[in-house]
């Protein structure tokens, strides 16, 4: 072990040398560098020589300065480029059952984490970004179907250094940086910028020739915004606004205020402890409701804690930490960068990338080799900002479809199992189901924006996604399993105040729903023996019809049926009735009776289209017996049907139920349930 911590010295010695204009490299580097690569690749369980390495600087050294002088040499270049590659590499990547947990190791893992945040400090700097944008840009000119695999890898490699770079994770306690600066992370992307490597990221996502590097884009694109809100981002402009201005102004006022507070509160030289004195102090009343003697030093007068004798209550370790999300306002000039740059996706790479990467991800679902976070907080950052930008369809038309809404739900149950099966890695699908919950709510956000939309298409499109989300049962149901499903024990409050939001959010969407004719009903209830049902006064029948009567007003309406029969009928999707009810107790097949009611009403009412397409849809539910005639039915055999059911005189007295809205029951039950949740945490708490 000796011997190869003396041979990587000795290698790096002889690597060369920069005389602050130009590196001037032995002849033997390149052997010194492959050697390097070799002794990286037999590296011991604790990371002794990446470590090694990582405490001698030779990226910043000697690596960088070699990259930008030696790049127009393939074999320096390939060399330089893989070795950098394996430098950078994620620390959790080393690590594959997930950070450590004994101290030994966990003191090793925190150590290569601040090994590669002093690699990051080395790639700020612009000059070393321009050797890599001539590397892939020279790639990426030669068309794909002509390009060496050599080549290819080269591109994917520079793509994965880029990754390594920026996941990077920031030590604010270490930089020291307020808001409006630029931090490590800032000057990393600003350099990238400058290099013209986001251009071609940019490129790589918007080409669908270039899938198989579209996942390395689809990272770097989550990690430049990693730090950064969509707020901050849509509210950015040229000038600063007056209300930002203002805030700052606030900001800097309270911060001298409570500075001068410390100061008039900081108490005087005191005399020595042995003549501490005794002090009344005022408006705080004692047992005999005067005001409180306190014989203690000034200092200890100041700071005064009743509870500081009392016994704390123990809290479970078994409750997860909340993980502080680090959101910073960057520099001025970075968030107009990173603005515009937001813009360009939009428009010209969104619908492709989203496309692209869900059609990989669902192609390899079974295999697990993927993670769906980047492409559901992709989906969730993009839309946010479009929808505080003002609402473009056409540059997120590929989220805002009922593939996307389904792909989604399709994660959230698949994270939900996994939690249950996969007990050791609960934590870890628990972050995953928070994200896709976070994605699905900014899907329910955008989808009621579409509304406030003037246009024709959006609208049509908010009601055929209002009534696909409100309809099918599993969206109904996904909340309230997650309410019911909650446990602290890998879950976050963080995650239960988004799975309330989430549930207030849907249930008006329920409300607007359900204003019309989304009715549940139930099972009316039959009275016990020996009790006298409730006298209740029936409502007057309407007198029935004779039949005379009935075939005078069939003729009427005949020619208008024949002609309703013979055309096609063109009606809106949300106009066209349903043969059942799906949300209702009832079973499908004994809600024949109530659809041949409805079918009578429509005729009788004269609604001729509606009873039509209720007819051949119902059809199509219930072909047993014939009892809306038969598939092959030609129209004449349909007016002689719809003729017979008109004729008869239907009581609808009979069917007495109670008719609920879908709204109510769902709000009843997440009321229940928040209040169970809650009161857990409230100890003593009546509930």
């Amino acid at each position: 072990m000796s011997i190869l911590l003396a041979d990587i010295d000795a290698t790096c010695a002889a690597l060369g040398y920069y005389d602050n204009e130009r590196y001037l490299a032995e002849p033997d580097a390149l052997q010194g560098l492959r050697h390097l690569i070799w002794i990286l690749r037999r590296d011991l369980e604790n990371h002794e020589y990446r470590r090694h390495l990582g405490h001698a600087k030779v990226v910043k050294t000697d690596l960088v300065h070699m990259l930008h002088d030696y790049v127009h040499e393939p074999e320096y270049a390939d060399a330089l480029v893989r070795l950098l590659v394996i430098l950078t590499n994620p620390t959790l990547l080393l690590y594959r059952d997930g950070p450590p947990k004994d101290f030994h190791s966990r003191k090793v893992f925190m150590e290569l984490i601040e090994i590669l945040q002093g690699y990051k400090s080395a790639f700020t700097q612009d000059k070393v970004w321009v050797p890599l944008y001539g590397i892939i840009k020279k790639g990426l000119e030669i068309d794909w179907a002509i390009r060496s695999e050599e080549q290819s890898l080269m591109i994917e490699r520079v793509l994965v250094l880029i990754r390594n770079v920026l996941q990077v994770p920031a030590n604010p306690e270490a930089e020291c940086r307020a808001d409006n600066d630029a931090s490590l992370h800032d000057q990393v992307i600003w350099a990238l910028h400058q290099s013209g490597l986001m251009d071609l990221v940019l490129f790589v996502v918007s080409s669908p020739d270039e899938h198989q590097f579209h996942l390395h884009g689809l990272e770097i694109l989550c990690l430049l915004y990693r730090e950064q809100t969509a707020e901050s981002l849509a509210d950015a402009s040229f000038q600063r606004s007056f209300a930002e201005k203002q805030h700052d102004e606030q900001e800097l006022l309270a911060a001298r205020r409570r500075e001068r507070q410390r100061q008039q509160t900081k108490p005087l030289a005191v005399r020595h402890s042995r003549f501490g004195g005794t002090y009344v102090i005022r408006n705080m009343k004692s047992v005999s409701d005067r005001d409180i003697i306190c014989h203690q030093p000034l200092e200890r007068v100041m700071s005064i804690d009743f509870d500081r004798e009392k016994n704390q209550q123990k809290r479970s370790f078994r409750h997860v930490k909340e993980e502080v999300q680090l959101a910073r306002r960057s520099a001025f000039s970075v968030r107009l960068c990173l603005r515009e740059f937001c813009i360009e996706i939009l428009r010209s790479a969104y619908n492709t990338l989203v496309r692209q990467v869900r059609r990989v991800l669902e192609r390899n679902a079974g295999t697990g080799n993927h993670d769906d976070s980047y492409l559901l907080w992709a989906i969730r950052f993009f839309l946010q900002f479009n929808r505080l930008s003002g609402m473009q369809l056409e540059l997120v038309s590929e989220s805002l479809s009922v593939q996307c809404f389904h792909w989604v739900l399709t994660r959230m149950q698949h994270d939900m199992d996994m939690i249950v099966s996969d007990k050791k890695q609960a934590r870890v699908w628990a972050k995953r189901l928070h994200v896709a919950l976070q994605t699905f709510r900014e899907l329910l956000l955008s989808l009621l924006a579409l509304q406030k939309v003037k246009d024709d298409r959006a609208l049509a499109l908010f009601d055929m996604l209002l009534n696909n989300v409100c309809y099918v049962l599993e969206y109904r149901e996904t909340i309230l399993h997650l309410l019911m499903n909650y446990n602290e024990a890998h879950s976050t409050k963080v995650f239960l105040r988004d799975v309330i939001e989430t549930a207030n959010i849907f249930i008006k969407m329920m409300e607007k729903f359900c204003k019309d004719t989304v009715l549940l009903q139930e099972k009316k209830r039959t009275n016990k023996r020996g009790r006298k049902p409730k006298t209740n006064k029936k409502p007057e029948s309407q007198p029935q019809l004779t039949e005379e009567e009935l075939s005078n007003k069939w003729a009427e309406i005949a020619g208008e049926i024949g002609e309703v029969l013979s055309n096609e009928i063109e009606m809106p999707e949300q106009d066209q009735p349903l043969p059942f009810d799906a949300t209702s107790e009832k079973a499908i097949d004994d809600q024949k009776e109530d659809c041949m009611l409805r079918l009578h009403r429509f005729l009788r009412d004269q609604q001729l289209e509606k009873a039509v397409t209720l007819l051949r849809s119902a059809r199509e539910v219930w072909p047993e017996n014939d009892a809306f005639g038969a598939m092959s039915a030609a129209p004449e055999d349909e007016l002689l049907l719809l003729r017979e059911i008109y004729m008869h005189n239907i009581k609808s007295g009979h069917f007495n139920c109670d008719q609920l809205s879908i709204r109510e029951q769902i709000s009843k039950r997440m009321l229940r349930l928040l209040r169970s949740i809650l009161c857990s945490y409230d100890d003593g708490a009546t509930c």
